[in-house]
């Protein structure tokens, strides 16, 4: 007896799903016109407060050398990025101020590599701004091991970014 109450259950709403569809096939639905060319209004994921994308380009007119809204100073981030363009990077993160390349060999020195993490610390121009680390490894029976690297090599790279940075910095104001 169950049983016959549960397919005729069934049977029942099976036919008030099909009056319930019947009686909106007749209805005419209308959908707001759409222009591919409208964009939203307001805020989005990339484009900030304004809602306009290119509005995260430019600079802040009270503070030039922020660059905008990349999160760090413009000045060490391209003198940095012209510093380890050399070298293959596996990673740029304006917002974040990072650089990470990967590993390069001389090929006056093939059993030798480096590799580099270059981090922004601010939006102002020190020295106290950045941080340069670097790794080496020596090749030797076909194994690469880590290798100490010295201080110098990180001191000098340093301060081949902060001169680069110093002199974007006087040539973007003789402009």
């Amino acid at each position: 007896m169950s049983r016959i109450l549960t397919v005729s259950s069934r049977l029942m709403a099976v036919a008030v799903c099909a009056s319930v569809l019947a009686a909106c096939a007749g209805a005419k639905i209308e959908a707001p016109e759409v222009n591919p060319t409208d964009m939203p209004e307001g805020p989005g994921l990339f484009s900030g407060e304004s809602g306009n994308i290119l509005e995260g380009f430019k600079r802040d007119k009270n503070n030039p050398e922020t660059g905008g809204n990349i999160g760090v100073n413009i000045y060490l981030w391209r003198a940095a990025l012209e510093s380890v363009a050399f070298m293959p990077i596996t990673q740029a993160d304006s917002n974040g101020g990072v650089i990470t390349t990967d590993w390069y060999s001389n090929p006056a020195q093939p059993d030798e590599r480096v590799r580099a993490n270059v981090l922004i610390l601010g939006k102002t121009l020190r020295a106290d701004a950045l941080k340069v680390s670097l790794f080496k490894q020596l090749r030797t029976g076909g194994v690469w091991a880590d290798a100490p690297v010295a201080a110098a090599t990180v001191t000098a790279l340093e301060d081949t970014i902060l001169t680069k940075a110093r002199a974007i910095k006087v040539q973007s104001r003789a402009k």
